[in-house]
């Protein structure tokens, strides 16, 4: 049973729920793709419980190096980790001398809740003094998803009982930063994360405070005003900026405080504490960013169209995913998304291969616009990705980070790391699925083709023509998606990202050539790029090594299935994940899976198998995949609804659309899983809807479980909105705006109007 009650609309905390303090901080987490603040309690303090204080700022890291027992040459040098930077939301509330904890105060009608239509935090509570007053306490606060550098906060309090001394102190502080696990390589435990406080005012109600980073050369600036009619006094600190009222409230009368909050980040100190201060000076009242919110988001949720009917507990759980993934993925075209989004410091913000692989595949269906941008900042890290391929011995093309924020290589550990060379084919197949949905000429041309002729480089590089393998392009000693096997040969999903990146990039200047004449000059020049080169990748693509199928089962590299079988259930069920009680040497020689691999190459490349071989390997990986990674179910959940094992499809399904609000994977405090978010979505377009593109025509193959009385979302695709509406025995469709187009569906087109 979940500790939210099932609502369609609002995730909501009734009583103080102290145990899971750390957990629901990351659930009520708000952001904006550059902002990001947990959902910490205003007072912050909750005695016995530990608190984890975080605001972030998407993009904005310190650096410093990676110390190695035992380097070597092409080791990643730095590591990258984003900023926890100064707290502004907090409050401290004072009455009768009892500073407000919801540890020890006595608080009644506890209601925290999240509402996903406002894009609002609300808190309501009753607090019984220790000098027998009784007070009310409202709070809301707001990340403006309209205004990038903004956020607000507001608080109402109001006596209902008794007289009293009120104290409020608010103020710029720095965040006090969490320890973290040392022994869990997830989080950031033992990184100097620290900053340097600089400049601090205050003038009027006005407070700012500017900090720095230690190696990265970031300054950050954060500027509040407050509002309100009470008398006020100010205090600069040495570390700190502190606002203060006092007053006396009687029964019946009440106190009211906006904040306005604006942070920003660059490169340069000239006049940043200044632009902070006037733009949080110059900010909307409250009620304003309220209105701005709800109409973003009321066109965010007509474009998404997600409806469950027979289901209230999965209703909420998409809603509450898609409603973080739109709040933390960046939207200026210079910020990605990390797997935590802005709710945590998991995995110390960096980006992964799961935005291409499954964050962007979802918003393409949703909001193609910002699919685009995610696009344009990999583009960014061109320059990194091609430095790091000179590092690594390739003399052409560019070679993306496994794990980074700001585009270098910043895993340590190259086995699991730089060693995922698919990462460059999920990045090509994100354009070439974004090319195939938009048909967005200019992107290929200004930053498409450019990603794809720099991949496909690459992988022409990085494979051969073997003559033990008939003369076929192999490419050895990889990693793919299965973090539990590494440095293995001919893995399936590699080899067939690399294949379709090489023939996407010919095609793709190809298309330029016939279309864009003057644009295809400009980067064969830039690129350095000649025909012949294009003929010498689709050689390569025609001619990929795949490892053949053994009695039916298709091994996902080539010494796959010659491991140690290690079955599930000899594992006790607290060895979980894999990684934290064995050493890599013993998982590296079983036949485990930590999650979809060669179930994601049949995802994704479905064309390539039968529905009799996708049936076989998806009962045998079944067996074999521990699903230690939040990527892994909602894969499974999308092929196995393509075999009709809709069962499976289901309870995959479900095992992942809750995962964070009901903290499955038990580490929802370090941050939301945000590549399972998308995944969850995606389960219901491409997996229960069965939504493809093939050979540029929009399919759909809907089924419904049996759970369910029917369910509807919706798909952007080249300019038109297409609703999808699926009952137990019916599919309907409708064209909600663009020219008429042409879907398939149960076999036969169908035009809508």
């Amino acid at each position: 049973m979940s500790k939210f009650p099932y609502e369609p609309w609002t995730v909501t905390e009734k009583g103080f729920q102290h145990d899971a303090l750390r957990e629901n901080e990351s659930v009520f987490a708000l952001g904006n793709g550059f902002i990001g603040m947990r959902g910490n309690l205003e007072e912050l303090t909750a005695a016995g419980s530990e608190t984890i204080q975080g605001s972030f700022l998407n993009g904005v890291f310190d650096s410093e190096p990676i110390v190695y027992g035992e380097g070597a040459y092409g080791y990643a040098k730095n590591h990258e980790t984003i900023c926890n930077v100064m707290d502004a939301k907090s409050v401290t509330l004072i009455a009768d001398g009892e500073r407000l904890d919801l540890g020890r105060s006595r608080v009644e009608e506890h209601v925290r809740q999240l509402d996903l239509r406002a894009g609002l935090l609300k808190r309501h509570f009753i607090w019984h003094t220790q000098g027998g007053n009784v007070l009310e306490v409202e709070t809301e606060r707001l990340v403006s998803l309209t205004r990038q550098e903004l956020a607000e906060t507001g608080l109402r309090l109001r006596c209902l009982k008794g007289t009293c001394n009120v104290t409020l102190q608010s103020g710029i502080a720095p965040t006090v930063i969490a320890e973290g696990d040392p022994n869990d390589p997830r989080n950031a435990a033992g990184k100097d994360r620290r900053l340097l406080t600089g400049e601090r005012g205050a003038e009027g109600q006005l407070l700012s405070m500017q900090q720095k980073t230690k190696n990265s050369g970031f300054c950050i600036a954060c500027a509040v005003e407050h509002r309100t009619q009470l008398p006020y006094e100010t205090r600069i600190r040495d570390d700190s900026v502190i606002w203060k009222t006092e007053t006396v409230l009687s029964a019946g009368d009440e106190i009211t405080l906006e904040k306005s909050i604006c942070y920003l980040a660059e490169r340069t100190e000239d006049n940043i504490l200044e632009k902070a201060a006037k733009l949080a000076h110059e900010a909307p009242a409250l009620q304003e960013l309220k209105a701005e919110q709800r109409a973003y988001l009321d066109a965010f949720w007509e474009s998404a169209g997600i409806e469950i009917e027979g289901d209230d507990a999965l209703l909420q759980g998409l809603r509450f995913n898609l409603f973080h993934l739109v709040q933390s993925v960046g939207r200026d075209g210079k910020r990605n998304i990390a797997a935590k989004g802005l709710t945590g410091e998991g995995y110390e913000g960096h980006i992964f291969w799961d935005t291409e692989a499954y964050v962007l595949p979802m918003f393409l269906c949703i909001d193609p616009l910002l699919a685009r941008k995610l696009l344009e900042s990999r583009h960014r890290m061109l320059p990194n990705a091609r430095a790091r391929a000179r590092v690594m011995g390739h003399p052409k093309g560019a070679l993306f980070p496994w794990r980074t924020i700001d585009g270098e290589e910043c895993s340590a550990y190259f086995p699991g790391g730089t060693a995922q060379y698919h990462i460059d084919g999920d990045i090509a197949h994100a354009v070439l699925e974004y090319w195939r949905f938009t048909q967005d000429l200019d992107f290929m041309a200004a930053i498409g083709a450019e990603i794809l002729v720099e991949t496909a480089r690459l992988y022409r590089d990085l494979g051969f023509f073997s003559t033990e393998k008939n003369g076929k392009f192999v490419i050895n000693c990889v990693t793919g998606p299965d973090e539990y096997n590494v440095m293995v040969n001919n893995n399936t999903y590699t080899n067939a990202v690399a294949a379709e990146t090489m023939r996407g990039a010919a095609e793709a200047m190809a298309l330029l050539q016939e279309q864009r004449q003057e644009d295809y000059a400009r980067l064969c020049s830039s690129l350095d790029y000649t025909g012949e080169e294009a003929q010498s990748w689709l050689d390569a693509a025609e001619n990929m090594y795949y490892p053949p199928a053994k009695d039916g089962i298709y091994p996902q590299d080539d010494g796959f299935l010659e491991r140690q079988p290690w079955p599930l259930d000899s594992i006790p069920k607290e060895n979980h994940p894999l990684l934290m009680y064995y050493h890599g040497l013993v998982i590296y020689r079983h036949m485990v899976c930590k999650q979809a691999d060669l179930i994601l190459a049949m995802t994704q490349y479905g064309e390539r198998y039968t529905l009799e071989e996708k049936k076989k390997n998806f009962a045998f990986y079944d067996s074999v995949t521990t699903h230690d990674s939040s990527l892994s179910m909602a894969t499974f959940s999308i092929l196995a609804n393509e075999i009709g094992e809709i069962q499976k499809a289901y309870d995959y399904f479900m095992s992942s659309a809750r995962l964070d609000l009901d903290d499955m994977h038990h580490n929802t405090k370090d941050g939301l899983h945000m590549a399972n978010m998308a995944g969850t979505v995606n389960g219901i377009i491409r997996g229960f809807g069965g939504m493809r593109v093939r050979d540029g025509e929009l399919c759909f193959a809907p089924v419904c479980p049996p759970q369910w009385n029917g369910y509807a979302f919706c798909v952007q695709f080249r300019g038109r909105s297409i609703r999808v509406c699926v009952g137990k025995d019916h599919a309907e469709y409708s064209l909600l705006h663009g020219d008429p187009i042409t879907i398939r569906t149960g076999g036969r087109e169908r035009t809508l109007h």
